[in-house]
This record gives structure tokens, C-alpha cells and sequence, in this order.
């Protein structure tokens, strides 16, 4: 008489459902919790503390948007305290002018003028401003999850979901091997037609300047033109106060 028991087929789904309920926590277990990694990105590029010393910070370099065959020299002024400047210089085309000194975000082009900002062009050139922004800070989230590991441009990475307090929400991707921010993809605003385009930023070419570990290529895809931002030096303590002051222009915008 044969023995009762299971067939092979039936042994084998068996072993295989019993090893699929054992691995599965572990998978759960291999990605990290999103305070874990940012907190990582953050040491790996010196800590807050390596900033905090500083009251300043310039930044120069150059803007590309190949679609325009245009070319444009940078330079980025920014203040402990949120204040900001950004000048690029697009040649005879003129320069475009950018900044918040506090109270008052602006912006003076060619062809344009001088132009008060508000809503969500505002909280974009602040939030480009913050002296900070290379650093996470949690109280600005109201929620963050670690999705899944995915491949984003060409680089193995932890993809992060942001909810922002100040409004939108994106991801962000940590690369699995070094723990800094390899890129963003978030909404942001577009002047063109007032509404909003979802961008991808790629962040790379992380180098050290007096203690800071700072990417000096950031390529911008999508919304109106791809653009990319090279950067070649970074002075700390260095920015006069002045250069934080409203432009005349601006000031008779500016209700007393």
C-alpha cells in the first residue's frame, strides 16, 4: 500500500509559499525608513554643522538651455537668513535679475522690467534661496515614504515620496551607494501659462568647498526647456549686505 503524503508538485508550491512568507519581511526590512536616508544625505555632505559656521555664500558658474543655443555666466548670493540674489548675465541679450531680501521676493528681465513676485513664484525663489537647502529638514514635510529602489538615470536608488507643508508633492532619490541625492521630480511653477509642469532634476558632480560637499551640476528636464547649471567656485563670507538691498526699480514697486 503506498504511503500517504504529498505529491512532489505539491511539496514544491508548498516549500515555495513557505519560503515566499519568510523572505517577504526581509525584503520589507532592506529599504530604508525616508528619515533615515536623508539624515544620511546630510552627514555624507559634511553635516549642518559644516554650513552653520558661515554667515555667506557666492556661487558662480554658468546656465545652458541648448534648445535656445544659449549660454549664460551665473552667480548666486545667499545670506544665512534666507536673503538672496541671483544674476545671470545672458550677454547683449542683457541680465536677469532675481532675489528676496526678507520681505520682498522680485525679479527684473529684459523686455519685462521690474516685476514684484508672489504665490507660487515666490515660494520657489525663496525656497532656491534657503542657505540651508542642500540639508533636509523634517519639519517642512508633512509626510515621508520610501517607495521602492529604482533605477534613476543610471544610478541605483532609494525613490523617496515628499509631501511639502508648503503645498505639492514629489519624490526624491537617494543613490543606494553613496547616500547622496541623486535627483527630484516635484511640480513647479511655470510663468508661461500661470499653471504648474512637473519637472526632473538629475543632481550630480558632488564636489567639496570649505568643508560642504555641494553637486556642481544640476540638469533641469522638462517644462519649457531642459536647462543645466554648472558650478565652478563657491566662496563663503565674502557677500557685502549691500548686495541684498531692493534695486531702485524695485523699491517704487513696493507699497510704503
Amino acid at each position: 500500500m503506498r504511503r500517504a503524503g504529498l505529491s512532489l508538485a505539491a511539496t514544491t508550491a508548498v516549500t515555495l509559499f513557505a519560503l515566499s512568507a519568510a523572505v517577504a519581511p526581509l525584503r520589507a526590512q532592506t529599504v530604508p525608513a525616508a528619515k533615515d536616508l536623508m539624515a544620511k544625505h546630510d552627514a555624507a555632505i559634511g553635516g549642518r554643522a559644516s554650513l552653520d559656521k558661515y554667515s555667506t555664500m557666492r556661487r558662480v558658474g554658468a546656465m545652458a538651455i541648448p534648445a535656445m543655443g544659449l549660454e549664460a555666466s551665473l552667480e548666486m548670493l545667499q545670506e544665512k537668513s534666507g536673503k538672496f540674489l541671483q544674476k545671470i548675465v545672458l550677454g547683449p541679450m542683457g541680465e536677469v535679475q532675481q532675489g528676496y531680501d526678507g520681505k520682498t521676493a522680485w525679479a527684473v528681465q529684459p523686455g519685462m522690467g521690474p516685476v514684484l513676485l508672489d504665490g507660487d513664484q515666490a515660494k520657489e525663489l525663496i525656497a532656491q534661496g534657503d542657505f540651508y537647502g542642500g540639508f533636509h529638514d523634517a519639519s517642512k514635510f508633512t509626510s515621508a515614504e520610501t517607495v521602492e529602489i529604482a533605477d534613476f538615470e543610471g544610478h541605483k536608488c532609494y525613490k523617496v515620496k515628499l509631501v511639502r507643508k508648503a503645498g505639492g508633492e514629489g519624490f526624491e532619490y537617494f543613490d543606494v551607494e553613496t547616500g547622496l541625492t541623486a535627483g527630484v521630480v516635484r511640480e513647479m511653477p511655470d510663468p508661461m501659462n500661470g499653471g504648474k509642469t512637473t519637472t526632473t532634476q538629475v543632481i550630480s558632480d558632488y564636489k567639496d568647498f570649505g568643508g560642504v560637499k555641494m553637486p556642481t551640476k544640476i540638469a533641469t528636464k522638462g517644462g519649457q526647456f531642459d536647462m543645466t547649471l554648472s558650478f565652478t567656485a563657491v566662496e563663503f563670507d565674502k557677500v557685502d549686505a549691500a548686495n541684498f538691498a531692493l534695486p531702485d526699480a524695485i523699491k517704487a514697486l513696493v507699497k510704503p
